[in-house]
């Protein structure tokens, strides 16, 4: 993910990226990645009206790929951001890590990955 949506994700997101938290996915994720932190600030925004305890706000600690697809750990999580994290897990098996594209999941070697027709072989580093 290049600095530019980093820098965005933290703008949009002061509460749940407020902290220490890795982010380590492909740059054709950004806007699944953005829509997913999103709305898990959103929950802590509902939160941080109604019992202003920010020390238990959920907090993003990582969001990584694994196997073709999102995979992200929250503390402070609710069955909301659970439900929120499955949707965007499953989103992520059927779009292109490298554009964004709708793609699919196949085995390259010895790991799945999500790709669309287009950068089927394409090698990848982030």
């Amino acid at each position: 993910m290049k600095n530019a949506q980093k820098a965005r994700l933290k703008l949009r997101c002061p509460i749940t990226l407020g902290r220490q938290h890795e982010i380590n996915v492909p740059s054709g994720w950004f806007e699944l990645v953005f829509n997913l932190c999103a709305a898990i600030e959103d929950v802590a925004q509902e939160i941080n009206k109604k019992h202003r305890q920010r020390m238990f706000l959920p907090r993003i600690v990582f969001i990584e790929e694994h196997q073709g697809k999102i995979l992200c750990d929250v503390i402070n999580g609710t069955r909301d951001i659970n439900h929120i994290i499955k949707q965007a897990q499953m989103r992520s098996t059927k779009c292109c890590m490298i554009c964004g594209d709708e793609g699919s999941q196949f085995r390259l070697g010895r790991t799945l990955v999500t790709r669309c027709e287009k950068h089927r072989s394409y090698e990848m580093y982030y």
